[in-house]
């Protein structure tokens, strides 16, 4: 009877790891039909930065599980330090993709009639809506950046400082 926990334990992750797979999966499904018709695509360096928030929160729970199942239940909290620590790495090594938003230039000549004048006038009116369109879906991939940053860096400096806690949750008196 003492295999019971421990088999529930690794039903109940299994479970979860599954359903986390197919909400990963629907949110990118989501985000990429999103992404179609806004024709916007992600950067390297936001999708580096994903990774990363998955790696290190990966990394947080391994240093968990491994503590408690296998290890020393205080060193729970080192994956969650290695978590942070990658984190926090990749924070200051994030860099704008280094392109710039086009300026809108001035007209190369004086317009010799009103539809020239007109001519020019327009696009330079779609060279700002292009530069403006541009500038927001920077920002917003800016903000999708801090956002995964903030996540793994969070979540693994709790893990670092209560890692300790949950790994003795998870040793089971071997």
């Amino acid at each position: 009877m003492e295999w019971v926990p421990i088999v529930l334990a690794v039903f109940k992750g299994t479970a979860l790891l599954i359903g986390m797979v197919y909400a990963i999966k629907w949110h990118y499904e989501q985000d990429k039909k999103a992404r179609a018709e806004s024709s916007g695509l992600q950067s390297p360096s936001e999708m580096r930065l994903f990774l990363t928030m998955i790696l290190a929160l990966a990394v947080s729970i391994i240093g968990i599980v491994w503590a408690g199942c296998w290890g020393n239940a205080a060193d729970g909290g080192y994956g969650g330090a290695l978590g942070c620590a990658l984190a926090f790495i990749m924070a200051f090594m994030a860099r704008p993709e280094g392109k710039n938003v086009p300026l809108v230039t001035e007209p190369t000549a004086d317009p010799d009639n009103l539809g020239d004048a007109r001519t020019q006038l327009m696009a330079m009116k779609a060279a700002l809506d292009h530069a403006q369109a541009l500038h927001a879906s920077r920002m917003e991939a800016a903000w999708r950046e801090k956002m995964y940053l903030g996540i793994a860096g969070i979540v693994s400096a709790f893990i670092w400082k209560f890692g300790a806690i949950a790994a003795g949750w998870l040793n089971f008196g071997y």
